[in-house]
């Protein structure tokens, strides 16, 4: 069956034959011994909603109910690239199930990448990131706006099975009443999606089951609106990953989305876990102030705290990165650290602190501060030359050490039965 709606309006119930979405294959990458350490494990600070997130990891570990916990990573490019989140993703939703392909960005944006599908796109779109405007950016700071006829083509690159919900959140963008949106499938059939009322971001979907269909088109129709986000899930108990990350951005990038899309779209998806990733272009400001750096991190905790109070915070620690030209410190490495890297590594953990949150170093889990240096050399190399990002299987090394520090806190504090 088939079910359009925004906000509240309905369209009538059609079948629709099918959506295909992904099913993850793990990685199953091993800890290289010279590399990486045993002993980075997930702190928690006290936060007032982990409790709540073991119980809904054990009750879909003993398939209990119809629980899905929407885990989302808002970060810098080790995030955008989602080889980090994917090593994890896979790991969590074999371990309690798959809940669906989950947020994505609103089409191919440039240097951004997802592990679960492929973005083409057709025609004209003028695409904003909230890296360097202070607009009206929806969560996860990408708008794309298309003109009347551009379309995407969503590829995803393994199939999933079962309901299928397929929402987008869109917004007027000027005073005249926009057109809506058409989602096509490859045997010809065609559904609406309703057009936004306002210049405010809101959510449409169409809901289906997955039959043997390999890819779907959104299509723009007259006056077309602006497009913020594309959501794929499966209408069942489990996980999802969301992969919310912005090449080159600090955590200020935050400040820039419009405050009330980010309350209301985390409160439409209430996640039960928000990880933090930033940190690296932070380290390498050549101009710091790590007092307001201080304040606005705490700031952005207090601003996601309140816009969704049920989800548990994990912030985590900048990993390991090095310069090779140029000032930094010099803690006994071939080359130097950034200058800020200790600082900002130490505000985080003070923060997670002060604030109460659950936390977990990158850098300890890559074996300490002259790490980068040893992965950038190992064979295969688990870092890149720049000595800042990681190879593919760097960050899958990097993301399965987190799942495993994140599952070892949980089987310390999950309920007993």
């Amino acid at each position: 069956m088939i079910l359009s709606n925004t906000l509240s309006s309905l369209t009538k119930i059609e079948p629709l034959r099918g959506l295909f979405a992904i099913s993850l294959t793990a990685l199953s990458l091993a800890m290289t011994p010279e590399v990486a350490s045993a002993g980075a494990a997930v702190h928690d600070y006290g936060d007032p909603n982990a409790s709540r997130l073991w119980r809904q990891l054990a009750a879909l570990e003993r398939k209990e109910g119809s629980e899905v916990v929407h885990i989302m990573q808002l970060g810098d490019s080790h995030t955008g690239g989602d080889y980090f989140t994917q090593a994890y993703r896979e790991q969590m939703q074999k371990r309690f199930g798959n809940a669906g392909i989950g947020w994505l960005s609103p089409g191919y944006i440039k240097n951004q990448r997802s592990a679960q599908v492929l973005m083409r796109m057709n025609g004209n779109w003028k695409t904003r990131v909230s890296r360097n405007n202070p607009e009206n950016f929806p969560l996860g700071g990408f708008a794309n706006q298309p003109d009347p006829g551009a379309s995407i083509e969503i590829v995803p690159k393994q199939p999933l099975f079962g309901l299928q919900r397929v929402t987008i959140w869109t917004r007027r963008n000027n005073d005249d009443a926009s057109g809506g949106w058409k989602l096509s499938f490859p045997d010809g059939e065609v559904r609406d999606l309703l057009p936004p009322l306002t210049s405010n971001w809101q959510s449409t979907y169409v809901m289906g089951s997955a039959i043997d269909l390999n890819s779907f088109t959104l299509r723009a129709e007259h006056n077309p609106p602006e497009l913020g986000a594309i959501i794929i899930d499966t209408l069942a108990p489990g996980v999802t990953v969301d992969s919310l990350g912005i090449v080159g951005a600090t955590q200020r990038v935050i400040a820039r989305w419009q405050t009330e899309a980010v309350r209301e779209q985390l409160q439409w998806r209430r996640p039960s876990l928000i990880v933090l990733a930033y940190g690296t272009n932070e380290a390498f400001d050549p101009n710091p102030d790590f007092d307001l750096y201080k304040q606005e991190l705490q700031n952005t905790i207090r601003q996601l705290r309140a816009a969704a109070p049920d989800a548990a915070i994990l912030l985590i620690g900048a990993p390991n990165s090095a310069k090779k030209k140029g000032a930094g410190e010099n803690v006994g490495c071939r080359y130097r650290l950034p200058a800020g890297l200790k600082t900002v590594q130490n505000i985080q953990q003070d923060v997670a602190i002060s604030e109460h949150l659950l936390f977990w170093s990158w850098e300890a889990a890559m074996g300490g501060r002259c790490s980068m240096q040893r992965f950038v050399d190992a064979n295969p190399p688990l870092g890149r030359p720049d000595y800042v990002h990681f190879t593919e299987e760097g960050y899958a090394q990097g993301g399965n050490a987190f799942f495993e520090a994140l599952m070892s806190k949980y089987q310390k504090s999950r309920p007993k039965r």
